[in-house]
């Protein structure tokens, strides 16, 4: 085995879902470009996939190096996006030579690398222990705040002034919902007829959602989508109605909403008298937990651009497309040079592989039984013991209220359905394709994050009860458990 199974100790990080192999590839491909993007040591990580559902893994040494390093930096856009689109969706790719689709997904590596590159310098600086934004924050609000005053100020101060791309479709959507709000036979025909009839009965509003599913139609799309369709924001909307929300009235709300936080942050940071390292944390906080989301939701749209490009690969060698996710590179060139697909290694790739960082600045793939083999003699993950009897469940307040419910473990789109309105979503970690499960609960719960996590940014946004970081819920809730969360103490009891 490579010199760098036994030279780092790895230890599991976090957990995602719905991760494929050419995104893990690319995370980890990112990592080297650290010392020459921002003149730091790179931090060693990887990713152990089973069917898409991932673990992080990475050795806490060389983390703290790279963190160390990192709080001594600190703030990039939208360009690959603009070249994804330019060069992949707005490209008919069967004219595309083999040569020309094979540079085009050794480009989007490269670019996509790059943006993880950045976009993992936010973990860097707040994850698990290593706390800098966050860390400073609590600590600047405590020494200056009574308990009661540091809640209002702690809220306050991490919101972000700007919109997600998440909150701009949804305004989007009520600005189209008020041009047809007052139109009584509307209201009740969205609410209870078909998509099919509602094109035909009412042509302008479809032509409306039309457009509004053309710009939006990527956001929840993550790595694996599915893209969202005129169906689906047709039940948003119908979710609307049904709650009784007044489209007007709401942009109205959220407008007011924005205002105040402006006002009130500004006050805030005044009154606590700050001096200039305090005044750039109380600055940078909401622009964190604004930067996070924004650039997950840029790589969405990247991912979004980059189906038609793995579709026109899965056309070509008659495979799926979610093989066409699992195939390297290399493999891709040999593929198309043969005619010939190696099934047997793609479906090897996708049920279980990791991705390593080797020493010679490569992406170590391993498969099957290396794979397992490496698991299970270096990797260390963190054990739940004692779960069988837990009657209180313990993390982090994101979004303060109390509710109580019914449990259902959400953990990727597929799980949605079992959803019902004032239900508790349970998740390992909340991701944005099961946005649509979350608008429906009464509380959010999730074994991990912090203050920039998913579950925390989502619950702010929306208003949901949320407690995070509790390390073990979804293993030990299940569906139906009748839970009551109390996301003032940051406590979870299950009731049974």
């Amino acid at each position: 085995m490579s010199e760098i199974f036994h030279k780092y100790k790895w230890v599991v990080l976090a957990g995602d879902f719905n991760s494929p192999f050419i995104r893990n590839y690319i995370w980890v491909k990112g990592l080297y470009k650290y010392p020459e993007l921002f003149g730091v040591p790179r931090p060693v990580l990887g990713i152990v996939s089973k069917e898409n559902t991932i673990e992080y893994i990475g050795d806490l040494d060389t983390w703290t190096k790279t963190h160390e390093a990192m709080k001594k930096l600190i703030e990039r856009d939208n360009q690959f996006n603009q070249w994804s689109e330019k060069n992949i969706f707005r490209v008919d790719m069967q004219k595309l030579s083999s040569e020309d689709i094979v540079s085009l997904l050794r480009d989007f590596v490269e670019k996509q690398g790059e943006m993880y590159a950045y976009g993992t310098t936010l973990p860097i600086l707040d994850f698990g222990n290593f706390s800098f934004v966050e860390g400073n924050l609590k600590k600047i609000l405590n020494e200056k705040l009574s308990e009661a005053e540091y809640e209002k100020y702690f809220e306050i101060l991490t919101e972000p002034l700007h919109n997600s791309f998440a909150q701009d479709q949804e305004e989007d959507l009520l600005q189209m919902m008020s041009k047809f709000y007052s139109n009584e036979n509307w209201r009740k025909d969205i609410g209870q007829k078909p998509i099919n009839k509602i094109k035909v009965e009412y042509p302008d509003f479809y032509e409306e959602l039309q457009k509004h599913t053309s710009r939006h139609a990527w956001v929840y799309y993550v790595y694996l989508g599915p893209a969202y369709t005129e169906k689906d924001f047709l039940e948003f909307i119908k979710d609307y109605l049904h709650k009784g929300i007044n489209p007007t009235e709401k942009l109205a709300q959220i407008k007011s909403r924005k205002q105040e936080i402006a006002s009130l942050r500004e006050k805030y940071i005044e009154d606590l008298k700050p001096n200039e390292f305090e005044r750039m944390i109380l600055k940078l906080v909401s622009k964190l937990v604004w930067a996070k989301p924004r650039r997950k939701d840029y790589q969405s749209k990247s991912y979004y651009h980059l189906e038609k490009l793995l579709r026109e690969i899965a056309r070509r060698l008659s495979i799926s497309v979610s093989q066409a996710r699992s195939m390297p590179v290399d493999l891709l060139v040999t593929s198309l040079e043969k005619d010939e697909v190696n099934l047997s290694v793609l479906n090897s790739i996708y049920k279980f592989h990791v991705c390593l960082p080797d020493e010679s600045e490569a992406v170590l793939i391993l498969s099957n039984n290396e794979a397992g083999d490496f698991c299970s003699k270096y990797v260390k993950s963190e054990k739940s013991e004692n779960i069988k009897d837990v009657k209180e469940i313990k993390g982090a307040v994101a979004y303060k209220g109390k509710a109580k419910g019914r449990v259902k473990v959400i953990n990727s789109p597929s799980d949605m359905a079992k959803m019902q309105d004032g239900d508790i979503l349970v998740s390992l970690a909340t991701t944005p394709s099961i946005v649509p499960a979350m608008k429906k609960a009464a509380a959010i719960i999730t074994d991990e994050g912090g203050l920039t996590c998913h579950a925390s940014i989502v619950s702010r946004e929306l208003g949901i009860t949320c407690v995070v970081g509790t390390k073990f819920a979804s293993k030990i809730l299940k569906d139906g458990d009748m839970v009551e969360v109390d996301a003032i103490a940051g406590v979870i009891r299950i009731l049974k």
